[in-house]
């Protein structure tokens, strides 16, 4: 669970008092926001993943962790232990008692704020470079899916045109059979009745009076 905005941005209204979100005017939150951007890792080309990373497999619940220790980022956990010290402060303390706490802590622990920034900025560089890797490792997949869709798609085009030319060809077939043994029939039955008409004996001569 990270730290909610909301209360990271609390950290630098420096007032003895904890003031309500209404009190807060939008200049106020300007230049809060402007404060705290000075701290965000600036965009670039987002490096490589770490080493055997096969983005492929990057699924499901990520283990961060195991990607920072595979990128060699030495096993400290200052920003871990500073977020768990900061859920745990009371929400009602004012600000600059936060602020005072926070340091103490980091005092305490033997590590300074350079630490801290150290750290979450390594991390930071490392879930672009997983955000990115996934992201180019889906792109080039879908588009082989989307080939192989593209493919069969065509194969399925073609062999509903072979089925409908089969289809018009059996029944071109049929229609010179249907035509072919009616004219066959009609001379059976042409020939057949003359034949039996041959073979009758003539009419009976009329007899004279």
């Amino acid at each position: 669970m990270g730290v909610p905005w909301s209360k990271i941005k609390s950290l630098f209204v420096v007032s003895d008092q904890q003031a309500a979100p209404s009190t807060i005017s939008a200049d106020d939150n300007a230049a809060i926001d402007a404060a705290i951007a000075k701290y965000q890792v600036p965009p670039e080309p987002a490096p490589q993943l770490p080493p055997d990373t096969n983005p492929s497999q990057l699924s499901g619940t990520i283990d961060f962790q195991a990607l920072y220790d595979q990128a060699g980022i030495p096993n400290t956990d200052e920003v871990e232990s500073l977020e768990k010290f900061l859920i745990e402060l009371d929400a009602e303390l004012p600000q600059a008692s936060k602020l005072a706490a926070a340091k103490a802590f980091l005092k305490a622990t033997g590590k300074s704020s350079v630490d801290v920034l150290t750290d979450a900025a390594r991390k930071i560089k490392v879930v672009r470079a997983i955000e990115a890797g996934k992201s180019e490792d889906s792109r080039q997949g879908l588009s082989r899916q989307q080939s192989a869709i593209d493919d069969l798609q065509k194969q399925i085009d073609e062999l509903r045109t072979a089925m409908e030319g089969a289809k018009r060809d059996l029944e071109g077939v049929k229609k010179q059979c249907v035509t072919e043994e009616a004219r066959l029939q009609g001379a059976r039955m042409f020939f057949g009745a003359m034949d039996t008409l041959s073979d009758a004996p003539p009419p009976a001569t009329p007899t004279k009076r």
